[in-house]
Protein backbone atom coordinates (compact mmCIF):
# COMPACT_ATOMS: atom_id res chain seq x y z
CA UNK A 1 0.00 0.00 0.00
CA UNK A 2 2.74 2.52 0.51
CA UNK A 3 4.43 1.60 -2.18
CA UNK A 4 1.44 2.35 -4.25
CA UNK A 5 0.74 5.79 -2.44
CA UNK A 6 4.62 6.58 -2.90
CA UNK A 7 4.58 5.81 -6.57
CA UNK A 8 0.93 7.72 -7.13
CA UNK A 9 2.56 10.83 -6.07
CA UNK A 10 5.53 10.58 -7.53
CA UNK A 11 3.27 10.44 -11.20
CA UNK A 12 1.73 13.87 -9.76
CA UNK A 13 4.65 15.43 -9.02
CA UNK A 14 5.78 14.17 -12.38
CA UNK A 15 2.87 15.69 -14.60
CA UNK A 16 3.19 19.21 -12.61
CA UNK A 17 6.37 19.34 -13.02
CA UNK A 18 6.56 18.52 -16.32
CA UNK A 19 3.41 21.43 -17.20
CA UNK A 20 4.54 24.42 -19.36
CA UNK A 21 4.79 27.40 -16.75
CA UNK A 22 3.88 31.08 -18.10
CA UNK A 23 6.10 33.67 -17.22
CA UNK A 24 5.47 37.02 -17.57
CA UNK A 25 8.23 38.99 -18.85
CA UNK A 26 10.32 42.01 -16.83
CA UNK A 27 9.62 44.56 -18.53
CA UNK A 28 10.89 47.89 -17.47
CA UNK A 29 8.74 50.91 -16.70
CA UNK A 30 9.34 53.71 -19.77
CA UNK A 31 11.69 56.56 -18.53
CA UNK A 32 10.55 59.67 -17.55
CA UNK A 33 12.30 60.80 -20.72
CA UNK A 34 10.22 58.54 -23.23
CA UNK A 35 6.86 59.24 -21.10
CA UNK A 36 7.71 63.27 -21.72
CA UNK A 37 8.08 62.11 -25.71
CA UNK A 38 5.11 60.06 -25.44
CA UNK A 39 3.15 60.85 -23.27
CA UNK A 40 -0.78 59.52 -22.64
CA UNK A 41 -3.55 61.09 -24.50
CA UNK A 42 -5.97 62.77 -22.13
CA UNK A 43 -9.67 63.08 -23.83
CA UNK A 44 -11.72 66.86 -23.58
CA UNK A 45 -14.14 67.33 -21.30
CA UNK A 46 -15.40 70.38 -22.87
CA UNK A 47 -15.35 72.24 -25.46
CA UNK A 48 -13.03 75.02 -23.89
CA UNK A 49 -9.15 74.65 -23.38
CA UNK A 50 -6.40 76.75 -21.39
CA UNK A 51 -3.28 76.22 -22.28
CA UNK A 52 -0.63 78.29 -20.33
CA UNK A 53 3.16 78.21 -19.74
CA UNK A 54 4.28 79.48 -16.13
CA UNK A 55 7.93 80.16 -15.10
CA UNK A 56 7.37 82.37 -11.80
CA UNK A 57 3.40 80.54 -11.18
CA UNK A 58 1.61 83.47 -11.69
CA UNK A 59 0.15 82.28 -14.95
CA UNK A 60 -0.37 78.83 -13.79
CA UNK A 61 -2.51 80.76 -10.80
CA UNK A 62 -4.40 82.92 -13.83
CA UNK A 63 -5.14 79.08 -15.37
CA UNK A 64 -6.35 77.79 -12.50
CA UNK A 65 -8.70 80.46 -11.96
CA UNK A 66 -9.79 81.22 -15.58
CA UNK A 67 -10.38 77.37 -16.07
CA UNK A 68 -12.75 77.29 -12.34
CA UNK A 69 -15.02 80.43 -14.10
CA UNK A 70 -15.04 78.30 -17.86
CA UNK A 71 -15.64 74.85 -16.93
CA UNK A 72 -12.02 74.15 -18.95
CA UNK A 73 -9.62 71.57 -19.51
CA UNK A 74 -5.78 72.75 -18.74
CA UNK A 75 -2.88 72.36 -20.69
CA UNK A 76 0.81 73.49 -19.63
CA UNK A 77 3.61 73.98 -21.59
CA UNK A 78 6.83 72.76 -20.40
CA UNK A 79 10.50 73.27 -21.50
CA UNK A 80 12.36 69.73 -22.93
CA UNK A 81 15.13 71.20 -20.93
CA UNK A 82 14.43 71.21 -17.04
CA UNK A 83 16.12 72.94 -14.85
CA UNK A 84 17.29 75.90 -16.51
CA UNK A 85 16.85 79.36 -14.02
CA UNK A 86 15.65 81.73 -17.49
CA UNK A 87 15.66 84.87 -14.82
CA UNK A 88 19.44 84.00 -13.75
CA UNK A 89 21.49 86.66 -14.63
CA UNK A 90 18.93 89.49 -15.72
CA UNK A 91 17.60 86.58 -17.60
CA UNK A 92 20.36 85.97 -19.74
CA UNK A 93 18.84 82.81 -20.79
CA UNK A 94 15.37 84.30 -21.69
CA UNK A 95 16.35 87.38 -23.29
CA UNK A 96 18.80 85.03 -25.99
CA UNK A 97 15.70 82.85 -26.73
CA UNK A 98 13.62 85.51 -27.68
CA UNK A 99 16.79 87.19 -29.14
CA UNK A 100 16.98 84.21 -31.58
CA UNK A 101 13.13 83.78 -32.37
CA UNK A 102 13.28 87.50 -33.37
CA UNK A 103 16.17 87.32 -35.93
CA UNK A 104 14.71 84.31 -37.30
CA UNK A 105 10.73 83.88 -36.84
CA UNK A 106 10.22 81.77 -39.66
CA UNK A 107 13.14 78.91 -38.67
CA UNK A 108 11.83 76.11 -36.45
CA UNK A 109 15.50 75.51 -34.92
CA UNK A 110 14.57 79.30 -33.44
CA UNK A 111 12.32 78.07 -31.10
CA UNK A 112 13.35 76.23 -27.73
CA UNK A 113 12.17 72.49 -27.57
CA UNK A 114 9.17 71.58 -25.11
CA UNK A 115 7.97 68.51 -23.82
CA UNK A 116 5.04 66.96 -26.38
CA UNK A 117 2.06 67.58 -24.84
CA UNK A 118 -1.30 65.04 -24.09
CA UNK A 119 -4.37 67.13 -24.97
CA UNK A 120 -4.57 68.20 -28.96
CA UNK A 121 -6.10 71.55 -29.78
CA UNK A 122 -7.84 70.75 -32.39
CA UNK A 123 -10.66 69.01 -30.36
CA UNK A 124 -11.62 71.97 -28.84
CA UNK A 125 -14.12 74.97 -29.83
CA UNK A 126 -12.61 77.67 -27.85
CA UNK A 127 -8.61 78.41 -26.86
CA UNK A 128 -6.98 80.51 -24.22
CA UNK A 129 -3.69 81.12 -24.05
CA UNK A 130 -2.03 82.50 -20.68
CA UNK A 131 1.41 83.52 -20.87
CA UNK A 132 4.35 85.23 -19.77
CA UNK A 133 6.13 88.14 -20.87
CA UNK A 134 9.75 87.95 -22.12
CA UNK A 135 11.80 91.03 -22.98
CA UNK A 136 8.59 92.89 -24.52
CA UNK A 137 7.71 89.54 -26.33
CA UNK A 138 5.69 86.32 -25.21
CA UNK A 139 7.43 83.56 -23.64
CA UNK A 140 9.81 81.79 -26.17
CA UNK A 141 8.50 78.44 -24.77
CA UNK A 142 5.23 79.30 -25.53
CA UNK A 143 5.96 80.71 -28.64
CA UNK A 144 7.57 77.34 -29.08
CA UNK A 145 3.63 75.61 -28.59
CA UNK A 146 2.13 78.07 -31.17
CA UNK A 147 4.77 77.62 -33.73
CA UNK A 148 4.37 74.10 -34.00
CA UNK A 149 0.06 73.59 -33.23
CA UNK A 150 -0.43 76.78 -34.07
CA UNK A 151 -2.07 75.56 -37.28
CA UNK A 152 -4.75 73.49 -35.13
CA UNK A 153 -6.16 76.99 -34.04
CA UNK A 154 -7.13 77.84 -37.18
CA UNK A 155 -10.74 78.99 -36.97
CA UNK A 156 -10.95 78.74 -33.51
CA UNK A 157 -11.36 80.93 -31.16
CA UNK A 158 -9.01 82.61 -29.25
CA UNK A 159 -8.09 84.94 -26.30
CA UNK A 160 -5.07 85.74 -24.63
CA UNK A 161 -4.21 86.31 -21.31
CA UNK A 162 -0.72 87.89 -20.53
CA UNK A 163 1.11 88.65 -16.86
CA UNK A 164 4.07 90.78 -17.08
CA UNK A 165 5.41 92.90 -14.29
CA UNK A 166 4.96 96.24 -15.67
CA UNK A 167 5.93 96.57 -19.31
CA UNK A 168 2.97 96.07 -22.21
CA UNK A 169 1.76 93.51 -23.68
CA UNK A 170 1.29 94.86 -27.69
CA UNK A 171 3.96 93.08 -28.67
CA UNK A 172 3.10 89.72 -26.79
CA UNK A 173 -0.66 90.01 -29.16
CA UNK A 174 1.39 90.51 -32.23
CA UNK A 175 3.35 87.49 -32.00
CA UNK A 176 0.36 85.48 -31.08
CA UNK A 177 -1.33 86.90 -34.09
CA UNK A 178 1.81 86.40 -36.10
CA UNK A 179 2.19 82.92 -34.94
CA UNK A 180 -1.76 82.03 -34.91
CA UNK A 181 -2.48 83.82 -38.38
CA UNK A 182 -5.83 82.43 -38.70
CA UNK A 183 -7.62 82.24 -35.34
CA UNK A 184 -10.78 83.79 -34.58
CA UNK A 185 -9.42 86.21 -31.73
CA UNK A 186 -11.65 86.85 -29.10
CA UNK A 187 -11.99 90.71 -27.37
CA UNK A 188 -8.63 92.69 -26.25
CA UNK A 189 -6.47 90.69 -24.92
CA UNK A 190 -6.34 90.89 -20.52
CA UNK A 191 -3.18 92.53 -19.57
CA UNK A 192 -2.58 91.20 -15.86
CA UNK A 193 0.38 92.95 -14.09
CA UNK A 194 1.93 94.06 -10.39
CA UNK A 195 -0.66 97.03 -10.35
CA UNK A 196 -3.83 95.07 -10.61
CA UNK A 197 -2.25 91.42 -9.98
CA UNK A 198 -3.97 91.71 -6.31
CA UNK A 199 -7.71 91.55 -8.00
CA UNK A 200 -6.88 89.46 -10.98
CA UNK A 201 -9.55 86.47 -9.86
CA UNK A 202 -11.64 89.09 -10.28
CA UNK A 203 -10.48 90.43 -13.65
CA UNK A 204 -10.13 87.18 -15.15
CA UNK A 205 -13.85 86.65 -14.59
CA UNK A 206 -14.84 90.07 -16.16
CA UNK A 207 -12.46 89.26 -19.10
CA UNK A 208 -14.44 85.81 -19.57
CA UNK A 209 -17.87 86.79 -19.04
CA UNK A 210 -17.43 89.91 -21.78
CA UNK A 211 -16.14 87.36 -24.36
CA UNK A 212 -19.24 85.16 -23.92
CA UNK A 213 -21.50 88.47 -24.24
CA UNK A 214 -19.64 89.32 -27.41
CA UNK A 215 -20.96 86.69 -29.07
CA UNK A 216 -24.39 88.75 -29.43
CA UNK A 217 -22.64 91.97 -30.68
CA UNK A 218 -22.43 92.68 -34.30
CA UNK A 219 -19.10 93.12 -35.35
CA UNK A 220 -18.37 96.32 -37.14
CA UNK A 221 -16.27 94.40 -40.23
CA UNK A 222 -15.67 91.26 -41.50
CA UNK A 223 -12.46 89.53 -43.42
CA UNK A 224 -12.25 89.30 -47.20
CA UNK A 225 -9.22 86.77 -48.16
CA UNK A 226 -7.77 86.82 -52.16
CA UNK A 227 -4.91 84.81 -53.41
CA UNK A 228 -3.69 85.21 -49.43
CA UNK A 229 -4.17 88.83 -49.16
CA UNK A 230 -7.36 89.96 -47.06
CA UNK A 231 -8.96 93.40 -47.01
CA UNK A 232 -11.82 94.60 -44.18
CA UNK A 233 -15.32 94.68 -45.56
CA UNK A 234 -17.31 97.48 -42.95
CA UNK A 235 -20.31 95.41 -43.06
CA UNK A 236 -24.00 96.56 -42.44
CA UNK A 237 -26.32 96.07 -39.80
CA UNK A 238 -29.21 94.02 -41.41
CA UNK A 239 -31.21 90.54 -41.58
CA UNK A 240 -28.24 89.12 -44.58
CA UNK A 241 -25.45 90.68 -42.39
CA UNK A 242 -26.35 89.06 -39.08
CA UNK A 243 -27.10 85.79 -40.90
CA UNK A 244 -23.56 85.87 -42.65
CA UNK A 245 -22.49 87.08 -39.20
CA UNK A 246 -23.91 83.87 -37.43
CA UNK A 247 -22.57 81.74 -40.01
CA UNK A 248 -18.88 82.48 -39.94
CA UNK A 249 -18.49 82.39 -36.21
CA UNK A 250 -19.37 78.61 -37.13
CA UNK A 251 -16.67 78.54 -40.32
CA UNK A 252 -14.90 80.60 -43.13
CA UNK A 253 -16.76 80.99 -46.09
CA UNK A 254 -14.94 79.99 -48.94
CA UNK A 255 -16.78 80.13 -52.77
CA UNK A 256 -15.55 80.52 -56.72
CA UNK A 257 -16.46 83.93 -58.04
CA UNK A 258 -16.53 84.91 -61.66
CA UNK A 259 -16.19 88.48 -63.34
CA UNK A 260 -19.54 89.35 -65.32
CA UNK A 261 -20.17 92.05 -66.89
CA UNK A 262 -16.84 93.81 -66.65
CA UNK A 263 -17.92 95.46 -63.22
CA UNK A 264 -18.09 92.45 -60.83
CA UNK A 265 -17.21 89.23 -59.24
CA UNK A 266 -19.94 86.60 -58.50
CA UNK A 267 -20.42 83.52 -56.83
CA UNK A 268 -22.38 81.34 -54.74
CA UNK A 269 -21.63 80.90 -51.37
CA UNK A 270 -23.75 77.50 -51.09
CA UNK A 271 -26.08 78.65 -49.21
CA UNK A 272 -29.48 80.99 -48.63
CA UNK A 273 -29.06 84.38 -46.59
CA UNK A 274 -32.33 86.58 -45.79
CA UNK A 275 -32.82 89.43 -48.39
CA UNK A 276 -34.11 92.66 -48.36
CA UNK A 277 -33.39 93.97 -51.27
CA UNK A 278 -33.74 97.50 -52.49
CA UNK A 279 -32.56 99.05 -56.02
CA UNK A 280 -28.99 100.02 -55.57
CA UNK A 281 -26.55 101.55 -57.84
CA UNK A 282 -23.45 100.17 -56.99
CA UNK A 283 -19.42 101.91 -56.54
CA UNK A 284 -16.20 99.82 -56.85
CA UNK A 285 -16.00 97.98 -53.50
CA UNK A 286 -19.03 97.20 -52.62
CA UNK A 287 -20.65 93.65 -51.54
CA UNK A 288 -24.11 92.90 -52.32
CA UNK A 289 -26.37 89.71 -51.88
CA UNK A 290 -27.72 88.56 -55.16
CA UNK A 291 -30.71 85.95 -55.29
CA UNK A 292 -30.11 84.80 -51.85
CA UNK A 293 -26.93 82.96 -52.62
CA UNK A 294 -24.65 84.97 -54.49
CA UNK A 295 -22.31 87.36 -53.45
CA UNK A 296 -21.11 90.10 -55.58
CA UNK A 297 -18.03 92.24 -55.21
CA UNK A 298 -17.91 95.09 -57.34
CA UNK A 299 -14.96 96.62 -59.32
CA UNK A 300 -17.79 99.04 -61.35
CA UNK A 301 -20.84 100.36 -61.03
CA UNK A 302 -24.82 98.71 -62.09
CA UNK A 303 -28.04 99.28 -61.11
CA UNK A 304 -29.88 97.01 -59.45
CA UNK A 305 -32.15 95.54 -56.84
CA UNK A 306 -29.78 94.10 -54.57
CA UNK A 307 -29.53 93.43 -50.43
CA UNK A 308 -26.04 95.17 -49.21
CA UNK A 309 -23.94 93.54 -47.75
CA UNK A 310 -20.77 96.05 -46.70
CA UNK A 311 -17.90 97.65 -48.25
CA UNK A 312 -14.36 96.56 -48.81
CA UNK A 313 -11.72 98.99 -47.31
CA UNK A 314 -9.38 99.64 -50.30
CA UNK A 315 -7.25 102.40 -51.55
CA UNK A 316 -6.86 102.97 -54.80
CA UNK A 317 -9.13 102.00 -57.66
CA UNK A 318 -6.32 99.95 -59.48
CA UNK A 319 -5.78 98.62 -55.62
CA UNK A 320 -8.93 96.83 -55.61
CA UNK A 321 -9.10 95.51 -59.17
CA UNK A 322 -5.48 93.89 -58.46
CA UNK A 323 -6.93 92.64 -55.21
CA UNK A 324 -10.04 91.39 -57.36
CA UNK A 325 -8.13 90.58 -60.41
CA UNK A 326 -10.66 91.72 -62.13
CA UNK A 327 -10.95 90.63 -65.65
CA UNK A 328 -8.37 87.68 -65.57
CA UNK A 329 -11.14 85.20 -64.44
CA UNK A 330 -12.46 82.81 -61.61
CA UNK A 331 -10.51 83.65 -57.95
CA UNK A 332 -11.44 82.30 -54.63
CA UNK A 333 -12.53 84.43 -52.01
CA UNK A 334 -12.96 83.51 -48.62
CA UNK A 335 -15.44 85.55 -45.87
CA UNK A 336 -13.98 85.49 -42.43
CA UNK A 337 -14.70 87.11 -39.14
Amino acid sequence: MVSRLALLASLLIFQVGCKPVELTPDVPEPSQEEQNENPVTVEPSGKTLVVYYSFTGNCKTLAAVLAGYAGADVLEIQPAQEGLDYAANNYAIGSSLIAAIREKPNDPASYPAIKAVNRDAADYENIVIVTPLWWSNMAAIMQSYLFKEGSKLKDKKVGLIVSSASSGISSVAADAKRLVPEAKWAGEALWINNSNRSKSDELVKEWWDGLNKSEDTMPVEIKITVSGKSLPVKIEDNVATKALVAALREASITYEAHDYGGFEKVGGIGRTLPSGDSQITTQPGDVILYASDQIVLFYGSNSWSYTRIGKIQYGTLDELKSFLQAGKGNISVTLSL
